[in-house]
């Protein structure tokens, strides 16, 4: 089983497993709509602009390895896209919830992944995200690792193990994104894939700020993402 995913195919894979999770009535995707997911400006770091041939081109090499199935539902003749994370990293909901987390988002503190994932999966407590975590990296082939942690910082944070992070993250990389070849037939060059622009590590989750602040935050963004969710469905009538 391959786990090399490159960052445009981590961040396929996340953003289907949310999907899935937070608006099943959507699920599978069609193209254009896994491109809005991959692009969206909230729940996302880092920030990606990818065109729909390149994500043609990532869901081609994910299908030729099993991550991802092509279906045409009955009436309709546009294609959907669905993910086999679940089968081929043999976890539950809950683990897809916290992975699709950390492939969107980067590396968070369990406290932060509670917030973050009760739209998807609720949790009761951050001591019970941090259990999850910890199944995942004494597999065989570790899902996530923790990675040390910072000044400041409450908590440790963890990252996924399922392809290369982002260099300024701290994560070891020995190459660039594997680049997807342009499907469209009368393209004569293929266009190179368009790599998010290296970032710099994000400050500790809650450093500086009060468990108070913190909160209203995370509920700004679920409220956020509910709204742009909602705007979504009615712009695919």
């Amino acid at each position: 089983m391959s786990i090399a995913l490159d960052l445009l195919e981590q961040r396929i894979i996340g953003s289907l497993i949310e999907k899935e999770l937070t608006t099943p009535d959507q699920y599978p995707l069609t193209l254009n709509a896994l491109q809005a997911a991959c692009t969206q400006k909230s729940n996302r770091d880092p920030q990606m602009d990818v065109e729909s041939y390149e994500i043609e081109g990532a869901l081609r090499a994910l299908m030729d390895r099993g991550w991802v199935t092509r279906q045409e539902l009955v009436g309709s003749r546009t294609m959907r896209y669905s993910h086999e994370a679940a089968s081929q990293l043999g976890v539950g909901k809950p683990e897809l919830a916290i992975l699709s987390e950390l492939l969107c988002r980067g590396p968070q503190a369990p406290g932060a992944l509670k917030t973050r994932c009760s739209r998807m999966q609720p949790f009761a407590s951050p001591e019970e995200v941090e259990d999850r975590l910890a199944e995942m990296s004494i597999r065989p082939v570790p899902y996530v690792v923790e990675l040390e942690r910072q000044p400041r910082e409450r908590q440790a944070r963890w990252q996924h193990m399922l392809g290369k992070a982002q260099q300024s993250l701290g994560v070891a990389t020995d190459r660039e994104p594997t680049p997807h070849a342009d499907p469209r037939p009368q393209a004569p060059v293929a266009a190179p894939v368009r790599a998010p622009a290296p970032v710099s590590a994000p400050p500790a989750q809650d450093a500086g700020l009060t468990d108070d602040l913190a909160e209203r935050l995370e509920a700004l963004e679920r409220e956020v993402e509910t709204l742009r969710e909602r705007l979504d469905r009615l712009e695919g009538r």
